[in-house]
C-alpha cells in the first residue's frame, strides 16, 4: 500500500472527526455528550449495526492513512467493547451513553494522522470544536501557525 499523500490524509482525517461528532457528539448535555450511536443504542439490533459500521469506517480510515498496527488494536478493543456492552439489557444501552468509544478511537487515529501531517512539514492550525474538546486545551502544532 502506498503511503497517502498530505490532501488524502487531510481527507481522511476529516471524514474521521465527522464520524467521531456524529457518533458521541452532536449534543453536549452538562458533562455528557450524545450522539447517534448513544441514541441508536437503545434500539436492540440498531445500535449494534450503527456502532460496528461507524467503528469499522473509523478503523478503516486509519488504516489508508497508515496509523501505527498498535493504535489500530487500540481502537479495534475500545470499539468491540463499546458495541458489545448495549447486549446487556437496560443497563447497556445506559452504559453506551456514557462509553464514547467512537469519539475515543476518533481520537487516538487523529493524533496519529497529525503526527505524520507534522513530519511531513504541514503546519496545522490549532484544533476547533470537537478536537479542542479532545484535546483538553493543548494545542498542537500553535508554534507552526
Amino acid at each position: 500500500m502506498l503511503e497517502p499523500t498530505v490532501p488524502e490524509l487531510q481527507d481522511i482525517r476529516r471524514r474521521v472527526e465527522q464520524v467521531a461528532r456524529l457518533s458521541d457528539g452532536l449534543v453536549k448535555i452538562g458533562g455528557l455528550r450524545l450522539g447517534l450511536d448513544g441514541v441508536l443504542a437503545w434500539l436492540p439490533g440498531v445500535g449494534e449495526v450503527y456502532s460496528t459500521a461507524a467503528g469499522g469506517y473509523i478503523l478503516y480510515q486509519g488504516v489508508r492513512a497508515g496509523v501505527p498496527v498498535t493504535t489500530l488494536a487500540k481502537c479495534g478493543a475500545l470499539l468491540l467493547g463499546r458495541t458489545g456492552i448495549t447486549a446487556v439489557p437496560l443497563a447497556g444501552p445506559l452504559a453506551a451513553d456514557f462509553f464514547t468509544a467512537h469519539r475515543w478511537s476518533a481520537k487516538m487515529v487523529l493524533k496519529a494522522i497529525d503526527k505524520k501531517l507534522a513530519a511531513m512539514g504541514v503546519p496545522q492550525p490549532a484544533p476547533e470544536g470537537l478536537m479542542r474538546r479532545m484535546w483538553s486545551g493543548r494545542r498542537p502544532f500553535a508554534s507552526a501557525v
